[in-house]
């Protein structure tokens, strides 16, 4: 991936090591987002989750 991209990433997952917490934004330039194992159940939260995310 060349191109790049003016993106800011919001997120609120405290026990992420990532998460700049004073500014509620992720520190990384870019993330992953996968389907859940649950994944088209019908419930938003169930749907997808940050592949990018490491425990602190």
């Amino acid at each position: 991936m060349s191109e790049k991209h003016s993106q800011c990433i919001h997120c609120s997952v405290e026990s992420c090591k990532h998460l700049k917490p004073e500014q509620g934004i992720c520190s990384l330039e870019s993330i992953q987002v996968a389907p859940t194992p649950m994944a088209y159940s019908g419930d938003p939260a169930d749907e997808s989750m940050c592949q990018s995310y490491d425990c602190k």
